[in-house]
């Protein structure tokens, strides 16, 4: 039959909630909008049509894609100009265009390199007859190869974060390009302390070694640019068929001439060098869009969108105030290392088989390699990244499978009976060098903090993703089962969540055939769920009430100058930069949680500062310098990442801190009492080999001895309920320490174990007829690393956590620093050498301070 067609005209509407009844008919399409889809659109054409950046919120399950299409749609048919719709991965990418083309709505498959476009397709977005639907790396690019669009909308902002920065992030693995890592590691070695550059080179280190991350601001140092440069370029001539060297050379051709405006992140495993928000005032795609639109389900409210995109200011546009929350379906959490008795590894796979498939989400390549061989069941098909790429079909399909995806917290949508289960195989705390150092040295997890919780919460809901799913969720590791057993945590969740946690936290802490019972009675889904377990998830919620942790406000208002500071340096402006980064942490000044991510602003504000000084060879912005970074000193404490930085070259030594002094003038008489080398030689010896041991006979003396050569008074308290070891720099700082090195790694740290913490400093108090020095510690040492819910509750602010490995790592460099402090030994001026011990205190960082900030680094609550 030959149709006879219209002129062709584009379908036009009022608005974009009046286009949808007026979409061609497909057969499949919706048969309506839903009412916050609706008030949405609604007010997006009578307020927010003309806003340079929108955020608008829908919950998972809510119709957020939908919205999204519908804007797009709507303003490409009004006339405005081409429109995009953006998505984080390929298989997304087909998904949404399987979604538009459902609703008969006009797009564009324009994913994949530019050769392979469809000329036709091409052409229709182009002429603005279709919107593109691409993925974030055909927006975030060196050469974006689609031409200017009016709207570009991003689906799944929330995540964007990974995809954006990785565009001006260039990554050098140490194990797979060595010869870059070196050649860069030398490059930075004026800005980093002679001990911390011979452990970076050693070629077996200890974990506390590979795991530290040092930040070095690039604009401290013009020297070094040069030689940076040099290491990176040489991704360009690494094999072409090499993909991850040419995305570091795309990604180093974003960065190229501004490195001193971007952050070198250096680890013993890894290299990182990128600015501090992405510049995407640089891109032309991004930055001349009329309109750029992000769709999130969890938008926050602490400036992280702003940072991911490198927007100083994003209009947010959400539900009505009283609108219904709507429910995405529900999943029973199972937490198999708080099961008493259980083999976690055992009952996860147990768990895993009874469902029959699962996805399972780990955060990055390497821990999803080893949960392949522990946590899937005998003869399943694993499923990996590349076998996922294009669609989840042939797993949702499949079954007696697995899916196993490193840092794919987003972009999953598996309804129904596509898959019923998820097993997270990994605390998802920090997924770059960035996150690692803000949330250790640094001491600043609060600026990542909406980050993490957005990924643990979207991997959470993977299987439910409407209101009828329900899905079983396997948390299957120990740092995400202390963290969602913090209430604090769980308080920003929404009320189902929490409930549903609370719940799974009750039901794990039983017997295995309990859980093997509530398992089998949750994957039936029959009357026996919908009458007990379902009545105590009720109850549970009818309590729950979702907070936003208080320093969110700060955060947000600081995010507008963070980014409005780095345009600066971007262009070499530092003084009016480091004028930013000052204003960014004075908002965060009556912020106490925060103030650990205040500290790297002053910081930043400083070396810009000093910069400025240093091009215009100013003596007052010198001076204004050294203030900021004073601030920035104070700000950091009790963290003491930035004392190798500071004071600027050719600035005055800052003068020794009580406790130093303490330290060097009890070590100035130590060095003498420690006898021959070789008897000091055989008592490090004896010392390393009791901190090995499990028997605290052994282990007690040796802790107390370790004290003692880092300048202590160290001591066993006698009396019932005393600490194992207190170390007592004077009445300046004290760290009591508990030896619980009879811990068997795979248990849960308890209440009697942390009360017993709790009070020790008050005993010590005691013993010494003194009050608690303000720098003051008590610290457990264990190796376990779960802490049960109820521990978490009664656990002070002062009482910490710490592995027997980390007390060895400390062992082992004081040992280091005591075969330079024996050649003091010939100095007889006690000044002299007080003098030549704090230096060396200083080099080796092991100043009492140091030892404070090692030690307290994770509250017994934190994970």
């Amino acid at each position: 039959m030959a149709i006879k067609k219209r002129a062709d005209a584009e379908l036009r509407a009022g608005t974009p909630e009046k286009l949808f009844p007026l979409l061609r008919k497909t057969g499949d399409n919706s048969d309506t909008l839903w009412p916050q889809q609706v008030d949405l659109l609604r007010e997006y054409a009578e307020k927010r049509v003309n806003a340079k950046d929108l955020a608008i919120e829908l919950p998972t399950g809510t119709g957020k894609t939908l919205t999204g299409l519908l804007i797009a749609d709507w303003r490409r048919r009004e006339g405005k100009g081409r429109s995009i719709f953006v998505c984080p991965t390929r298989q997304l990418v087909r998904q949404v265009v399987a979604a538009a083309e459902k609703e008969g709505i006009d797009v564009v498959d324009l994913s994949g390199p530019s050769a392979k476009w469809d000329p036709s397709d091409k052409n229709k977005y182009v002429r603005a007859k279709a919107t593109a639907v691409v993925p974030y790396s055909s927006i975030f690019n060196t050469s974006p190869k689609l031409i200017e669009a009016d709207v570009i909308v991003f689906d799944d902002a929330h995540a964007g974060e990974q995809y954006v920065s990785k565009a001006y992030t260039v990554e050098v693995p140490r194990h797979k390009y060595s010869a870059i890592w070196s050649e860069a590691l030398e490059a930075v070695a004026p800005l980093l302390p002679q001990e911390r550059y011979h452990q970076l080179i050693q070629n077996a280190p200890g974990a506390g070694t590979r795991e530290l991350v040092d930040a070095l601001v690039l604009a401290r140092k013009d020297e070094v640019l040069p030689a940076i440069a040099r290491a990176f370029s040489t991704f360009a001539g690494v094999d072409r068929a090499d993909r991850f060297a040419a995305s570091q050379k795309f990604a180093y051709d974003a960065i190229e001439g501004h490195l001193a405006a971007c952050i070198l992140y250096v680890s013993w495993s890894k290299i990182e060098a990128r600015p501090l928000t992405p510049p995407t005032f640089e891109n032309p795609l991004f930055s001349a869009a009329n309109q750029r639109v992000y769709l999130s389900a969890t938008l926050g409210t602490s400036g992280e969108l702003e940072r991911a995109f490198g927007r100083p200011a994003i209009t947010r546009l959400q539900r009505p105030d009283g609108a219904p929350t709507p429910n995405s379906g529900r999943r029973f959490l199972v937490f198999p290392h708080l099961v008493p008795g259980a083999d976690p590894e055992k009952l996860t796979k147990e768990l895993i088989k009874a469902v029959k498939k699962s996805i399972i989400i780990t955060p990055s390549d390497r821990e999803a390699d080893a949960v392949s061989d522990t946590l899937v069941p005998k003869s399943w098909t694993v499923y990996r990244k590349d076998d996922v790429d294009d669609s989840f079909d042939d797993f949702a399909a499949s079954t007696k499978s697995v899916a196993i995806l490193a840092n794919r917290y987003d972009g999953i949508d598996l309804p129904g009976d596509a898959c019923r289960s998820v097993t997270m195989a990994g605390y998802p705390g920090a997924t770059n060098l960035q996150e690692r150092f803000y949330a250790s040295r640094a001491r600043a997890a609060a600026v990542s903090a909406e980050r993490v919780r957005s990924r643990v919460v979207q991997g959470i809901g993977r299987c439910t993703r409407g209101p009828r799913d329900w899905a079983l969720v396997i948390v299957a590791d120990k740092d995400t089962t202390t963290y969602l057993s913090r209430s604090e945590v769980r308080a920003t969740l929404s009320p189902d969540l929490q409930a549903e946690i609370e719940f799974g936290l009750d039901q794990s802490d039983t017997s295995v055939d309990d859980v093997r019972e509530n398992v089998e009675m949750f994957l039936k889904q029959g009357k026996a769920w919908f009458g007990e377990p379902e009545d105590e998830l009720t109850k549970i919620l009818s309590t729950a009430t979702q907070v936003e942790p208080r320093e969110s406000a700060g955060l947000a208002e600081a995010a507008k100058f963070e980014v409005e500071a780095l345009e600066s340096m971007w262009h070499e402006n530092w003084k009016p930069a480091s004028e930013k980064f000052h204003l960014a942490a004075s908002a965060l000044s009556s912020y106490p949680a925060a103030r650990g991510y205040q500290a790297t602003l002053f910081f930043q504000a400083a070396v810009t500062m000093d910069k400025a000084a240093r091009d215009a060879n100013d003596a007052e912005l010198a001076t204004t310098a050294d203030a900021l970074a004073l601030q920035a000193l104070n700000a950091a404490k009790p963290g003491t990442w930035m004392a190798s930085a500071l004071p600027f070259e050719g600035r005055q030594a800052f003068a020794p801190s009580a406790q130093l002094l303490s330290a060097a003038t009890r070590l100035s008489s130590y060095i003498d009492e420690v006898g021959s080398p070789a008897k000091l030689k055989s008592t490090f010896e004896a010392m390393l080999d009791g901190l090995s041991q499990v028997d605290h006979k052994a282990y007690e003396p040796a802790l107390t001895q370790l004290g003692l050569f880092l300048g202590a008074d160290a001591f066993k308290p006698k009396g019932n309920s005393r600490t194992d070891s207190a170390w007592c720099w004077d009445d300046t700082q004290w760290i009591s320490v508990e030896a619980k090195s009879e811990h068997k790694s795979d248990g849960v740290i308890g209440v009697t174990d942390t009360l017993q913490v709790n009070g020790h400093l008050a005993l010590v108090a005691e013993d010494r007829q003194a009050s608690i020095p303000d720098v003051s510690a008590a610290v457990m040492v264990s190796p376990r690393t779960l802490v049960h819910k109820d521990a978490i509750a009664v656990a002070t602010d002062d009482a910490f956590r710490v592995t027997p490995e980390d007390i060895r790592a400390l062992a082992t460099e004081t040992e280091r620093m005591w075969v330079s402090l024996q050649t003091l030994r010939g100095i007889k001026t006690i000044s002299e050498r007080t003098d030549g011990i704090t230096k060396l205190m200083r080099q080796y960082s092991l100043r009492p301070e140091d030892i404070f900030d090692r030690l307290t680094g994770i509250r017994i609550g934190d994970v």
